[in-house]
């Protein structure tokens, strides 16, 4: 049994992890003068076990097809976002013992980031290495994965109105 799933297991020496539904957002905002559009899962505002989910993934994809202010056309925006979302469910796993806590994505400057709050990053760091390695992607990513437990790379994202 794994340390993540012993949370999930109530008993006198370990505490009752809940996991937040997702509650999500949208938001726009500018970043150098261009237009920003932010999902934000406002749920993880008040999510108090940051550092069980201690390690961030930030994804970026570049988008191929821009429309005005470095914005995607809408079949690129669709294309790039359905297929961020396929990987965020392997990221993701069991939503009941999940390894990852979805926090944004945010569209700007010609591409898409996407960051979540992970418990394990090995299986996604191994994920991510398999799509570049197979070149299954549809278009050029990159990614970074960082340990902090206090989330205050992100934290900024979690003060959005």
């Amino acid at each position: 049994m794994s340390f993540l799933t012993d949370f999930f297991r109530k008993d006198a020496n370990n505490v009752k992890l809940i996991i937040p539904e997702d509650d999500l957002v949208i938001a726009s905002s500018t970043l150098n003068g261009l237009p920003s559009v932010i999902v934000l899962n406002t749920a993880l505002r008040k999510f108090k076990h940051k550092n069980i989910f201690g390690w961030t993934c930030s994804l970026w994809m570049e988008f191929k097809e821009l429309a005005d202010n470095e914005m995607p056309t809408s079949d690129e925006s669709q294309l790039v976002i359905e297929y961020l979302e396929g990987i965020s469910k392997q990221i993701i796993g069991d939503p009941v013992h999940p390894n990852a806590l979805f926090l944004a994505r945010e569209t700007t400057n010609g591409h898409c980031r996407m960051i979540w709050q992970l418990y394990d990053p090995k299986p996604v760091d191994s994920l991510l290495k398999s799509i570049i390695e197979e070149k299954s992607y549809p278009r050029e990513f990159e990614y970074k994965i960082e340990y902090d437990t206090k989330w205050k790379g992100v934290s900024w994202f979690l003060k959005i109105k």
